[in-house]
């Protein structure tokens, strides 16, 4: 490894500029990486809370999956259950925590209203990190997401103001890095009471039956689009999604997001190769009678083409490294600037940080191929009789 490294400083310069060309590149992926990061804990998120129930909104609703801006009466509960195949059926009410008064690039905080009655709870698959869950027969009362508590410092026992309502927090979740890190648990009847206040005056539901979807939990999961057809069928004035197509949909924008996002940080690395790939046959140019002396004292072109290959993998680890570490600052950067607005746009994870140190050093290695099977093929008399 010494001998590689006493090679690279030779052209100290030419060195430290192919360097850095890797370092723009890995840098750029960091960054667009921890983007894309960020956003696949978002999808996984949605994945594990949405993988086990069918969502239910009214029919005419316009929606985005499970999304929905139109309430659904929870008096459909009833006829829902009764339906071959569901175990159980939940209201749920979910709205913003507080207006949005600019563009943002992560998910908008929400206030959930919830009957933890009857195992509801246990059905969400999140867990408290400190404090209780939600109890039948709660009033006034929070359970807080990791990021919710983060950004308004609120701990348990805490005071928290949403929506003109006062609430006791009771709990806060641990953090999953997902989109409940947002989420505000409260009791349903205080969530109906809010919601009621933004319906327009024309519209005069009971506050009660409010609901912005409902929940079947099939008795079997492989059965759940059997289920949320069956749903459609026997109760009208609905639309019942099942888990399979709302995974498919955001796995279809995970998919699209991530190739958009890698596919733009990859092309300043490949740039980066290309100076890797004329720093080595400088190298090999300058370096003839070299090589030429040591096949002559016995090198193998084993020997010669790992000497090389080491060299160009080398330049690519160091750049991968230092271009890691300037992405990563630049991340801290960045989510400092919007941790303020309970905002964080980048996760940096021991997956990106891995895949993206070993993909340099092996574009570094890849580019040096062909210095490298250039310098082991010369000739050992050719080349010391060269200038």
């Amino acid at each position: 490894m010494i001998e590689p490294l006493r090679n690279l400083a030779r052209r100290k310069l030419r060195t430290a500029l192919t360097v850095a060309g890797i370092v723009i590149g890995v840098f750029a992926l960091t960054v667009l990486g921890a983007m894309a990061e960020k956003f696949n804990a978002l999808v996984e998120g949605a994945d594990r809370y949405f993988a086990g129930r069918i969502a239910i909104v009214d029919k005419g609703a316009a929606s985005a999956g499970f999304v929905s801006l139109r309430p659904v009466s929870t008096e459909l509960l009833s006829r829902i259950e009764a339906v071959d195949g569901v175990r159980a059926a939940y209201p749920v009410l979910e709205m913003l925590l507080e207006d949005i008064s600019g563009p943002s690039f992560d998910f908008p905080p929400l206030l959930s209203g919830i009957d933890p009655a009857g195992g509801r709870w246990a059905s969400l698959g999140l867990t408290v990190a400190a404090g209780r869950e939600l109890r039948a027969g709660d009033t006034q009362s929070a359970v807080i997401g990791a990021d919710i508590a983060e950004t308004k410092h609120l701990r348990v026992g805490d005071e928290l103001r949403a929506r003109g309502e006062r609430f006791t927090v009771v709990g806060v979740l641990d953090r999953t890095l997902a989109t409940t890190d947002k989420f505000v648990f409260v009791p349903l009847e205080s969530a109906q009471r809010i919601y009621r206040r933004t319906l327009p005056d024309v519209l005069e539901p009971r506050v009660e039956t409010l609901a912005t979807r409902l929940e079947a939990i099939p008795d079997d999961l492989a059965e759940a689009d059997a289920v949320a057809e069956r749903i459609g069928e026997k109760v009208k004035g609905i639309r019942a999604i099942p888990p399979s197509r709302i995974l498919a949909q955001l796995g279809q924008a995970s998919v699209l997001f991530n190739l958009v996002t890698l596919g733009s940080a990859l092309i300043a690395v490949l740039v980066g190769g290309l100076s890797v790939v004329n720093t080595m046959v400088m190298a090999v140019s300058e370096r003839v009678r070299e090589i030429g002396l040591k096949k002559a004292v016995g090198a193998t072109m084993g020997a010669i083409l790992r000497e090389f290959l080491v060299e160009a993998a080398l330049i690519g680890a160091i750049g991968g490294l230092l271009g890691i570490a300037a992405g990563v600052a630049m991340v801290n950067v960045l989510n400092g600037m919007t941790a303020a607005q309970g905002t964080t746009i980048f996760v940096v994870t021991p997956r990106l940080v891995a895949a993206t140190l070993g993909f340099s050093t092996l574009l570094g290695m890849l580019a040096g191929i062909y210095p490298a099977i250039r310098a082991a093929r010369l000739d050992p008399v050719t080349a010391l009789r060269s200038t």
